[in-house]
């Protein structure tokens, strides 16, 4: 499925509750039970965050990288323990909440995973995906696979139980809306036709006597679930693709999210419009009500940008200052003060971390991404590396630049580390080497490390005595650094790790 916005309005002021939160689009947002937020998003990763202060927790659960790191389906247990996501790498990854860490992959699908979602008694989850194959799993460790359903050629976009789990309602490319019993996986309903473009998303009344769906002919429809009988006429208002919905925690209304950049209500009895629509600078891509008490909505646009409403007054919350351009690294001073960040507008900037001040910057020099920023062990410096191949010296005071650029790299920089006396830099390049500078000269230490993939990370060892890299191939190699007296064989261990392994620890003697 794909879109191609047809227009955009201007309608009501912007959100004063902002959380910058991804690199690319924000394509599912899904609230935990503790009332903490989930989003996946075209930047390959899925994100938690922490709504009290909009901070994200913990580290990101990166999918992968290119294409097949788009995470478009996203869900959550109903016991708030784990967490689903999919994309087009046709694998649904199974998530520890607390530990951010992969616990299980599940396959089944031939196809780009669009839509995930979990039964209201926590037993099954159900997915669909651009092949128009729907499977119905069990959710326990295993998740051995209860049904295959294979409706019609093209995507499926939205996939939702009733609320008593017996019934599984579709949403698909083909124009229409299917209707599956989820014990035998038959077709009980459909398919229902009324839709004359893409149906995006379908979602059920809290009774489950109606459901209602969202397509890119502009409306919103209300079904009856027992006939599959449309019930009124269109839901008119939106003036672009709908793409997004969700029911308040009452069921009394429905929030829809669309491409003319706004969100919408509507009562869900009479199908009226209730307010003025929420304003987005871009469009909007994703919408949900909290679950708990329904005072909050959230929402998600192309901008990169989640915002916060009151959702009886329509009006925002609070502000949060969103970032200008994305965040690639961030690193706080040595006395907790300052925190500096680098950004892909090949910039640097300094934030006072008690009141989120932008206080120094954006500092230019750098003529690509940022990647890597380090403080000085004193404070007073920051070094950075950045994929114009260079790494540069900065004063932390005034931001002006210490020196010419540090040259010697010939693809970009992604890591750097500081020896523990900060008296010497290592750097890790896609030009497969690592590389060791004098911090106060700039000047290069012995010969490179030769590595044979491209080197992503290094770092130091407490004691400085060695350097651990990581290549894009998986392994971890372990050096002693080559100013150390005794060092003989520089390579002290090579191991193999999984890709799909976001941490680990390798315990060395001496380390």
């Amino acid at each position: 499925m794909s879109h191609t916005s047809k227009k955009s309005v201007d309608l009501t002021p912007q959100p004063h509750l902002t959380i910058s939160a991804h690199k690319s689009h924000v394509c599912g947002i899904v609230y935990l039970p503790d009332g903490r937020l989930v989003t996946c998003s075209d930047d390959e990763t899925v994100r938690i965050w922490d709504l009290e202060n909009g901070e994200q927790e913990g580290m990101a659960m990166e999918h992968g990288g290119g294409a097949a790191g788009w995470v478009r389906g996203l869900a959550v247990t109903r016991d708030g323990k784990r967490i689903l996501s999919g994309g087009p790498d046709k694998v649904l990854r199974v998530w520890d909440v607390e530990t951010h860490q992969p616990t299980e992959e599940w396959g089944g699908h031939e196809d780009t995973i669009h839509c995930i979602v979990v039964s209201p008694d926590d037993q099954f989850v159900a997915s669909g995906d651009g092949k128009g194959r729907i499977v119905i799993r069990e959710t326990k460790e295993d998740g051995q696979t209860k049904h295959v359903i294979e409706t019609v050629p093209g995507d499926v976009n939205s996939i939702c139980f009733s609320p008593d789990g017996t019934k599984l309602a579709t949403a698909h490319d083909d124009h229409r809306i299917r209707v599956f019993d989820v014990e035998n996986g038959d077709l009980i309903l459909g398919p229902i036709e009324g839709h004359t473009d893409y149906v995006n998303s379908v979602v059920w009344s809290l009774d489950g006597n109606r459901f209602f769906t969202a397509s890119d002919d502009d409306s919103i429809r209300s079904w009856d679930s027992e006939t599959g009988e449309v019930i009124g006429d269109p839901w008119s208002g939106h003036i672009n693709f709908v793409l997004s919905m969700s029911i308040s925690s009452d069921g009394t209304k429905l929030a829809s999210g669309s491409y003319d950049s706004t969100v919408r209500f509507w009562g869900t009895e009479s199908g009226d419009p209730i307010g003025e629509p929420l304003q987005h600078e871009t469009d909007v891509w994703a919408v949900t009500f909290s679950p708990s008490d329904g005072k909050r909505i959230l929402s998600s646009a192309s901008d990169m940008v989640l915002r916060v409403w009151d959702a009886e007054t329509h009006h925002p919350i609070a502000e949060w200052g969103g970032h200008e351009s994305g965040i690639l690294c961030i690193v706080v001073s040595p006395d907790d003060q300052l925190l500096a960040s680098g950004h892909d507008d090949n910039m640097i900037r300094v934030f006072d971390v008690e009141s989120g001040d932008l206080i120094l910057g954006p500092i230019q020099g750098h003529t690509k991404l940022v990647y890597s920023v380090i403080w000085s062990l004193d404070g007073s410096r920051l070094f950075t590396a950045s994929w114009d191949h260079s790494i540069r010296l900065w004063h932390s005071e005034t931001g002006e630049a210490i020196g010419d650029p540090w040259m010697g790299h010939t693809d970009f920089i992604n890591s750097l580390s500081l020896s523990p006396d900060g008296t010497k830099l290592t750097s890790a390049s896609l030009d497969k080497t690592v590389r060791f500078w004098g911090t106060e000269s700039g000047e290069p230490i012995g010969e490179p490390l030769q590595h044979g993939n491209r080197v992503w990370v290094a770092a130091f060892s407490p004691s400085g005595e060695f350097i651990a890299c990581g290549e894009e191939s998986g392994k971890v190699s372990i050096w002693r650094v080559p100013w150390w007296d005794d060092s003989k064989d520089k390579v002290i261990v090579h191991t193999q790790l999984s890709c799909h392994t976001v941490s680990h620890t390798i315990a060395t003697p001496g380390a």
